[in-house]
């Protein structure tokens, strides 16, 4: 395999050091003074930038964060947080659907419109901008390798990832993060989580934003992004080692993310998602997959307490046909998190998880808590990322096709640099570096 370029190191590229950077397994560069400047946590974000321009433009933008662009299979969401009292709150939202039936390139061609029409209808403010690779966008491994300091594993991951990954010969960036100590035998290992993406993907994402006026930052992976969303809210002592389940339901797939505190223990993908139940509904009932996923919604938006007053209620017998259709997809991903779990528990030794939350667009699916109540021992909720951020009632239009929780990757994303996230052990860690140019 080549040596890929690294975009980190391309002319005019903006790099941040916070918790949201994965480890490079080429070893480290000569460390920006801006870098430290931008750690989380950091009361006073940009004190060791040099110049007093340059430092007082910084201040006057520091109360707002990243624009954080989410841009899915269904659509894109795009959002900005800023600092309100020392709280966050939502600065603008705008959520964009994909028309049905639109491919991968038809979608690409429509986001730098949808972009630039967020952005002259809605409040953002600046043009820095943090976007994801999503669901086969990135290859993910885990690798055990002996206990050894940080300079070295950059080397051994580097050698080890060589051959682990699917690339075609393509040019490709790696990172990784370091998941934990695992016993291997007798041995004391380290597992890390290295990810792979072809330069040409990564260069295809940047362009998009490019081509609407904005200023990429940083590319993120959406499965860190969704970690990101939620350990804002582990602000205990007993939170440290705290383990949570988040599922993400999205259209084409589903991410099972383990979390230990901060830390982001262990991932995977699973190739279920609504395309798949909204197929099921369609061929159980004889509709087409339009009609289908019209339907699912609705019972979804009914089940949150969000029925639209011009619609009927969806009839019980209706509601049994697609709680049936859906129930071999709902109890695949089931099956896989119980396989997930008890991999967990051998490899890190951990304690009994905390919940089991559900995120993503489709996770108002009746027949997620119905079957998982039953089939795992560990109390589910439905996640809201925006849980306790004020003016969040800006991201929830009135004919919106999805609830709040499809917003935990925009909103994970405009996490990144911001003080209302916990610095993780993970250093760096949870995300793909900064890439933009």
């Amino acid at each position: 395999m080549s040596r890929p370029r690294d975009l980190l190191n391309c002319p005019g590229a903006v790099r941040h050091d916070d918790w949201g950077t994965l480890r490079r397994w080429r070893g480290s560069r000569q460390r920006d003074p801006r870098d430290a400047a931008c750690q989380l946590g950091s009361d006073r974000p940009h004190d060791n930038l040099r110049g007093p321009q340059e430092a007082d433009v910084l201040k006057r933008r520091s109360r707002h964060g990243y624009i954080g662009v989410d841009i899915g299979a269904a659509g894109v969401r795009v959002l900005q947080l800023v600092d309100c009292d020392g709280e966050p709150a939502v600065q603008a939202a705008a959520h964009y659907e994909f028309p049905a039936g639109a491919g991968p390139d038809e979608r690409c061609e429509l986001v730098p419109g949808i972009l630039r029409e967020a952005l002259s209808r809605h409040a953002f403010c600046g043009r820095e901008a943090v976007a994801a690779l999503g669901i086969g966008e990135f290859q993910m491994k885990n690798i055990r390798l002996p206990k050894m300091p940080a300079e070295e594993l950059d080397t051994a991951v580097q050698f080890e990832a060589q051959d682990r990954f699917e690339l075609g010969g393509m040019p490709a960036q790696f990172r990784y993060l370091p998941a934990g100590e695992v016993r291997h035998g007798n041995e004391l290992k380290e597992e890390v989580i290295v990810f792979s993406a072809v330069e040409e993907k990564i260069t295809e994402r940047l362009a998009l934003l490019h081509a609407a006026g904005l200023r990429p930052v940083a590319m993120d992976i959406t499965p860190c992004a969704i970690a990101r969303s939620f350990v804002r809210f582990l602000r205990r002592g007993e939170d440290v080692n705290a383990v949570n389940i988040f599922i993400d339901v999205g259209r084409t797939g589903s991410t099972i993310v383990i979390t230990r505190g901060t830390d982001l223990s262990f991932l995977k993908i699973i190739d279920i998602g609504g395309d798949h139940m909204n197929a099921a509904v369609a061929k159980a009932l004889n509709l087409s997959r339009e009609e289908a996923a019209d339907l699912r919604v609705r019972i979804m938006h009914e089940g949150d307490g969000r029925r639209a007053t011009d619609r009927p209620i969806v009839a019980d017998e209706i509601r049994a046909r697609v709680l049936d259709a859906v129930r071999p997809q709902v109890e695949r991903i089931s099956r896989d998190v119980q396989l997930c779990l008890r991999y967990f528990a051998v490899t890190f030794r951990g304690q009994r998880p905390d919940s089991l939350t559900f995120v993503g667009g489709e996770a108002h699916e009746p027949a997620l808590r119905q079957i998982f109540s039953s089939a795992i021992d560990i109390p589910s909720m439905i996640g809201h990322p925006l849980r306790g951020v004020r003016r969040a009632e800006l991201t929830a239009a009135r004919n919106e096709r999805t609830l709040q929780p499809a917003w935990a990757v925009a909103t994970g994303l405009a996490l990144r640099g911001s003080p209302w996230v916990r610095v993780s052990r993970q250093t760096p860690a949870i995300a793909a570096s900064a890439l933009a140019t």
